[in-house]
């Protein structure tokens, strides 16, 4: 299977997670394509918009920085992040993101299902 990106379908969006400004996003696939993923898509903030810090109880979440330059939010600390960055949020945590420059910001971001922890042999 391959997803091309000049073939997704771009949606617009505003204010995501409780963020601020415009967006455009597209998904590459949703939930059955591949077993434990719940979303693999890409995501382009326009400068001064913003993904709205937000938590995961249940869910682990990637950010990989295609183009752009912003700041990365873990857990309410926040980091510079640019082409290249991959930033992860495991369960029970925290994330957001924010373009604070002058140019679109791009993401690729998956989205999983945590696995529940193995049962212990007896």
């Amino acid at each position: 299977m391959i997803r091309r990106c000049s073939d997704l379908s771009m949606e617009p969006r505003l204010a995501i997670r409780g963020g601020s400004g415009p967006a455009l996003s597209g998904d590459y696939f949703g939930m059955g394509a591949m077993d434990g993923v719940l979303s693999a898509g890409r995501t382009v903030l326009e400068p001064g918009s913003s993904i709205g810090e937000h938590p995961h109880p249940n869910t682990d979440e990637l950010y990989l920085i295609l183009e752009g330059r912003g700041t990365g939010i873990l857990d309410g600390e926040r980091f510079p992040v640019g082409p290249g960055d991959l930033f992860i949020l495991k369960a029970g945590h925290s994330h957001g993101l924010v373009n604070d420059s002058d140019a679109p910001l791009a993401f690729f971001g998956l989205l999983t299902r945590q696995t529940p922890p193995a049962p212990l042999s007896k």
